[in-house]
C-alpha cells in the first residue's frame, strides 16, 4: 500500500449534526491518490477531473466539451484503516437536478468499500445546498460530510464514484488524524473503454455507482472508462480519433439511440475502421439499440429500433467483408431484460435496467477479454 503526504493542514471535524464530538482530521486529496477511470494522464487534461483531454477543446463540439467536464464514470480507490471517512468536494456547475436525476445522481458522491474480495455499498451522499452563515451568492459550491464510521480498526480498500451529470474541482478524503491511507497495488490490467450516449453516462441511475459502467467497474475488476457524452455520440470523426490515443483491452461502441438512420450509414465505417486502423489488435463490441421498455406496446419505437439495428448490422457486415480484424456484435434484444419495468422514462435505465444490462453485457466482456 503505498502511503501519500497529507495535502491539507488538520482541522476539526464535526461527526454530524447531531453530535458535539469533534475529531482531527488529515485530508488527502483524490488526485493525488489517482483518478481512475480516465482515458488521458492528468498531465493530458485541463483538471484531473475531466474526461477528454484539454485539445479536444479546439477537436469537439461545445457541447460534447462541456459534457467531457462532467465526471461521471470516474472514481478514487484508497486503501484505510480509519475508524471513519468524511469526505469533501466542490462541484464546478450549479445544476443539481435534471428531469429525471435526483440531486445525488447529479452531483453526489457514492462510496463503496471491499469486503471478503467484494464491492459492498457503503453510503451516498448528495451535494450540500446550504449556504454557510456570511456566504454570498447563490450557489454555494462546497459539501463536506462524513460516509462511513464506526469501523472496525483493519485496512479496507473504499471506492468513491463521483458525479454523473457535474462536474468537480476539488475532492478530498478526510481521515482522523493519525490514520493509515494510501492506493492499492496496481494491478496491471488495461481498461476497456464505452463510447456511447445519455445511456452510458449514467441518466436515470440513483447514484453513480450504480451505472452501467459502475458497475462493470466492479464486476470486472478492471478501470472502466466512461466516455458517454448525452444526446451527442454520433460516431464524429474526431471522436475516433480521440479513440486511438487510447489503449484498451477492449473497445465497446454503444451509439446507436443518439444516431439518426442516414449517420449510421455514413459514419459508422470510416469510425470503426479508424480506430480499428491504430489499434488492430484491440477487440471492438459493436453494441445494438436497447430493448426500450416502450417497444413492448410502442410499435412505431419498436420498429425504428428493429430498422437502426439492421442498418448497423449492414455496417458490421461492410466491415468484416473489408477485411477488418478484431470485431464483435452484440444484440440488445435483451440489455434491459424483458419485463418493461428496467427503465425511468420507457428509454433511460433505471436501477434494475442498469444491473440488466450488465448482466447481459458482462459474460460477452469477460469472453473478449479472456481471449
Amino acid at each position: 500500500m503505498k502511503r501519500f503526504l497529507c495535502m491539507a493542514l488538520v482541522t476539526l471535524f464535526s461527526i454530524d449534526a447531531y453530535s458535539q464530538q469533534k475529531i482531527e482530521m488529515s485530508w488527502y486529496g483524490a488526485a493525488q491518490i489517482g483518478i481512475e477511470g480516465k482515458g488521458w494522464p492528468d498531465s493530458a487534461t485541463k483538471t484531473p477531473f475531466y474526461r477528454l483531454p484539454a485539445k479536444a477543446e479546439s477537436m469537439v463540439n461545445k457541447d460534447v466539451w462541456q459534457r467531457g467536464s462532467n465526471s461521471a464514470g470516474l472514481h478514487v480507490t484508497f486503501t484505510t484503516d480509519a475508524s471513519l471517512i468524511a469526505v469533501r468536494w466542490r462541484l464546478n456547475n450549479p445544476s443539481f437536478y435534471t428531469p429525471s436525476l435526483s440531486s445525488l445522481s447529479v452531483a453526489g458522491m457514492d462510496m463503496y468499500m471491499r469486503e471478503a474480495d467484494k464491492w459492498v455499498w457503503a453510503a451516498a451522499k448528495p451535494p450540500s445546498a446550504v449556504r454557510p452563515p456570511g456566504h454570498e451568492g447563490a450557489f454555494y459550491p462546497d459539501t463536506t460530510t462524513t460516509f462511513v464510521r464506526n469501523l472496525s480498526k483493519k485496512l479496507r480498500d473504499f471506492r468513491l464514484y463521483f458525479p454523473i451529470y457535474n462536474g468537480v474541482d476539488v475532492v478530498e478524503i478526510g481521515v482522523p488524524a493519525g490514520s493509515r491511507i494510501g492506493k492499492p497495488k496496481p494491478d496491471g490490467k488495461k481498461p476497456v473503454v464505452i463510447y456511447g450516449t445519455s445511456i452510458i453516462q449514467g441518466s436515470a441511475a440513483s447514484r453513480p455507482g450504480m451505472t452501467l459502467v459502475s458497475q462493470l467497474n466492479r464486476r470486472l475488476g478492471r478501470e472502466v472508462i466512461n466516455l458517454g457524452f448525452a444526446g451527442l455520440c454520433k460516431m464524429e470523426p474526431e471522436m475516433a480519433q480521440l479513440l486511438t490515443e487510447l489503449d484498451p483491452d477492449l473497445y465497446i461502441i454503444d451509439c446507436l439511440p443518439n444516431m439518426s438512420f442516414a449517420e449510421i450509414t455514413d459514419r459508422t465505417f470510416d469510425f470503426v475502421k479508424t480506430i480499428s486502423a491504430a489499434r488492430p489488435k484491440t477487440p471492438i463490441l459493436i453494441v445494438e439499440n436497447p430493448n426500450y421498455a416502450q417497444t413492448i406496446w410502442n410499435a412505431g419505437t419498436r420498429t425504428t429500433i428493429r430498422a437502426k439495428n439492421t442498418r448497423l448490422l449492414k455496417e458490421y457486415n461492410r466491415l468484416e467483408q473489408a477485411g477488418i480484424k478484431n470485431l464483435h456484435y452484440f444484440k440488445g434484444s435483451n440489455s434491459y431484460g424483458d419485463d418493461g419495468e428496467a427503465t425511468f422514462d420507457g428509454v433511460h435505465p433505471n436501477d434494475l435496467g442498469f444491473t440488466n444490462y450488465a448482466n447481459a453485457l458482462e459474460p460477452v466482456i469477460r469472453g473478449l477479454l479472456d481471449r
